[in-house]
């Protein structure tokens, strides 16, 4: 669960500034 509110975050904060680094994260999980 807070695995999940961190990606929350990170698309609505980070993704306009890393979006690759965001899909990483993503694909790892």
């Amino acid at each position: 669960l807070q695995l999940l509110a961190y990606h929350v975050a990170v698309l609505r904060g980070t993704d306009v500034d890393q979006p690759r680094n965001l899909a990483k994260s993503v694909t790892v999980e």
